[in-house]
């Protein structure tokens, strides 16, 4: 075995490219005391209360949150193996080293010592193994966004702190999403006597290891208040307290409330360059522009519908009808980036040309005409073969987006009736779960991020069930590539498996990416200044200011707690 530094076990960590090292490896013990103190030059300071943006996440569970924000807010309570910092890499958390095979296929983990669940208890190598078998075995809703991956073949206990994982193939994602960094350890004896982990929602069952304790939750209103756990093992968290308030209506909604007074830092996305001229302009607030391309909002076509929206010449007529520059500059005022039919977005290194679909309304039409679909000489709404008008209700969640209006426009130049339905945002999710829609937007997370390789198998392979997945959509080379490049450790091929699995998706366009909007956190920096956006994301695929390590240290890299008083 090849021992590994610290400084070697930060930086050789998965990133986008793939696992660490040729042959077997062993990560140093992190040696990182428990501290609530600093070095003896650094003067305490008192510990801070943070006021941040809420908005409902669904119960703070491993199971039974929604999506990217609600992992955050699970995050605060449950520890992983690993966790990130600013730097982008691995740093341990729960596991203080890990060794790793030659063929990347067996992974042990040595636990720290002295860490409890916030009940006293202490925390077991069992409880690791617990917690990804009852993962596995729970049926989960497709908002939870952390899931084992399915070629975990074993998890086993072989020492007083070590666990050890064995798996039927390589997996380029397993030390980040979907295994060590993204899981959270939940305890045995409080979950083991629960059937039914996704309805599950008394407040008892909230017992971690980490940093904070939820002490309330309001349903539908967004508001979470956490407090921090004391006992900790890294030492008392810098930041004392968490208020998630719940912010109002639109993009801006918690930058009005920062600059008000009412909030110490708001995420903002998808505004125009006059929306942060304020901010930028107020010495005291400071603007963190996020990477480009984090997220994204996307039109999606529900194959399984049938008809004209499975035909894809319809599809791609569609396409050339939309204005994705267009959509960037009007909406954003060009804070942003246009949409790429291919999904990973322009700045990712897995980024791959594929065909985009220029706007062209003349090359729309003729391509409808050309599948059939008739248009009267006068114009209005075209008929498919069978006399049926092309008319499509366009699903997303309250309030409408103005893209949609944009939309309603685009689709009327070539023909098409798009009828806009806004619902609340449990019963959005509930209808795209349950494939009930023609058209949807939904935005997502985590697009320019260390997942994004595998993202299109989470999108786009026709046996997962993510909730933002291509619906209806079946190609087999697609499914058969974006396995190939889990299982696929060499950088250089994963990208050509990458660049083909676009190539296809591009031409298919079951979804069609509208734009990348650029994202900033807008911070008060009295309150606290160690605000960073986490590279690739947090558990390789978050994209957010709101990463416990800086809450926990006060600083932006390791596991060293700044000096409090008190």
């Amino acid at each position: 075995m090849q021992r590994i530094d610290r400084r070697q076990f930060l930086a050789g960590t998965l990133g986008a490219a793939g696992v660490l090292v040729l042959g077997a490896c062993k990560a140093t013990e992190d040696t990182t005391a428990p501290s609530s103190g600093g070095s003896q030059q650094e003067q305490p300071t008192d510990r801070i209360v943070l006021r941040l943006g809420g908005g409902d996440q669904g119960f703070p569970s491993p199971f039974a949150y929604t999506r990217g924000g609600g992992y955050i807010q699970m995050s605060y309570i449950y520890d992983t193996l690993l966790w990130k910092d600013s730097t982008g890499k691995l740093v341990p958390w729960l596991a203080s080293n890990f060794t790793q095979s030659a063929d990347g296929l067996t992974y042990t983990f040595q636990l720290r010592e002295n860490v409890r669940w916030h009940d006293g208890q202490p925390l077991t190598p069992d409880d690791v193994v617990f917690s990804f078998a009852y993962h596995r075995d729970q049926k989960l809703p497709a908002t939870i966004i952390a899931q084992p991956v399915p070629d975990i073949a074993e998890v086993r206990v072989t020492g007083p702190r070590t666990v050890e994982f064995r798996l039927s193939k390589p997996v380029a994602t397993f030390l980040q999403f979907g295994g060590a960094g993204a899981i959270p350890i939940v305890p045995k004896h409080i979950w083991s006597t629960v059937a039914n982990a996704a309805t599950a929602t008394d407040p008892k069952l909230l017992v971690g290891t980490g940093p904070y304790r939820l002490e309330s939750y309001t349903r539908g209103e967004g508001s979470y208040l956490y407090t921090a756990n004391d006992e900790y093992f890294l030492g008392r968290p810098f930041v004392r307290r968490i208020e998630n308030r719940p912010g109002g209506e639109g993009p801006a909604a918690g930058l009005t409330a920062l600059t008000a007074g009412e909030l110490d830092a708001a995420g903002v996305s998808g505004v125009r360059p006059e929306v942060l001229a304020a901010a930028r302009a107020d010495s005291s607030l400071e603007v963190l522009a996020e990477e480009p391309g984090v997220s994204q909002v996307a039109l999606n076509f529900n194959l399984a519908k049938g008809g004209a929206l499975a035909d894809v010449r319809f599809r791609q007529a569609c396409c050339r009808a939309i204005d994705r520059a267009d959509l960037v500059k009007r909406l954003f005022g060009g804070q942003g980036t246009p949409g790429n039919p291919g999904w990973i977005p322009p700045d990712n290194p897995f980024h791959a040309k594929v065909e985009q679909y220029p706007f062209d309304v003349e090359a729309a039409n003729k391509m409808l005409d050309d599948a059939g679909y008739p248009r009267s000489a006068g114009g209005g709404t075209r008929q498919t073969p069978t006399g049926q008008p092309l008319r499509f209700t366009l699903l997303s969640s309250n309030p409408v987006p103005p893209v949609a209006e944009v939309l309603v426009n685009s689709l009327k130049a070539i023909g098409v009736e798009v009828v806009p339905q806004g619902v609340d945002t449990p019963t959005f999710n509930e209808r795209m779960s349950k494939l009930d829609v023609e058209l949807s937007l939904i935005g997502s997370g985590g697009m320019n991020s260390d997942l994004a390789p595998d993202y299109l198998r989470l999108v786009y392979n026709s046996k997962t069930r993510l909730a933002q997945h291509a619906q209806g959509y079946v190609n087999p080379e697609v499914d058969d590539l974006t396995q190939r490049q889990l299982a696929t450790l060499d950088e250089g091929e994963r990208k050509k498996i990458v660049a083909r699995a676009q190539e296809l998706i591009a031409r298919d366009v079951p979804i069609l990416p509208l734009f990348y909007p650029d994202s900033y956190t807008v911070f008060r920096k009295a309150t606290f200044d160690q605000w960073y956006v986490t590279p690739g994301g947090v558990a390789g695929v978050v994209p957010t200011a709101n990463n416990k390590q800086a809450f926990v240290t006060g600083t932006k890299t390791g596991t060293k707690v700044r000096a409090t008083k008190g």
